[in-house]
């Protein structure tokens, strides 16, 4: 578990997702009680199971036990079922996450057997300021995630998007939940 946790946080700190944020939560405990209300807090650890078909975020957040997490379809990019025993391991590093607009869907690359697993989920694309306008010389798909958030008041989870004026956002339900 603490290689797995070891290796999200690399992949995580190499994409630069989560570790800045301006709205980052500050509890009054570090007890594994109900935390205080607060924004969106930034997500240290992302990794992906192909064997329940979910994907876990770790939480900056109280004690640093919090997680979100979120059903998922994986897949191997060639479309091939086969999985090599000796590389199954769950649930395994993310090492690159992109976000398309056209197709509403996240698609995460894992760390997993041949490189070329992905996992896919559905979300809501929507501009932070709440405008439908897009540029036509800025439209690609998928497009690069610059920030992860998760949030436990509202169940959901949102990425940052490199699209753009640089404020869109993918948004997507995710069970929130304490380690402990």
């Amino acid at each position: 578990m603490l290689r797995i946790l070891a290796g999200s946080l690399a992949t995580v700190a190499a994409l630069g997702i989560g570790l800045t944020s301006t709205a980052t939560a500050t509890p009054t405990t570090a007890t594994a009680a109900a935390p205080v209300a607060a924004a969106p807090v930034p997500v240290t650890g992302l990794a992906c199971d192909g064997d329940t078909y979910k994907c876990t975020a770790d939480l900056k957040f109280g004690d640093g036990r919090w997680k979100a997490r979120w059903d998922v379809s994986v897949f191997h990019q060639a479309g091939s079922a086969e999985r090599s025993a000796a590389a199954v391991a769950a649930p395994v590093p993310v090492t690159g996450l992109t976000c398309d607009g056209d197709t509403y869907k996240c698609t995460a690359d894992l760390k997993f057997g041949d490189g070329r697993w992905k996992a896919r989920w559905d979300v809501s694309v929507f501009h932070q300021a709440g405008s439908a306008e897009r540029s036509a010389a800025a439209l690609a798909a998928p497009v690069p995630v610059t920030g992860l958030t998760c949030d436990g008041d509202t169940g959901a989870c949102t990425a940052d998007l490199k699209f753009g004026d640089g404020r869109w956002k993918a948004r997507w339900g995710a069970t929130i939940f304490h380690q402990g």
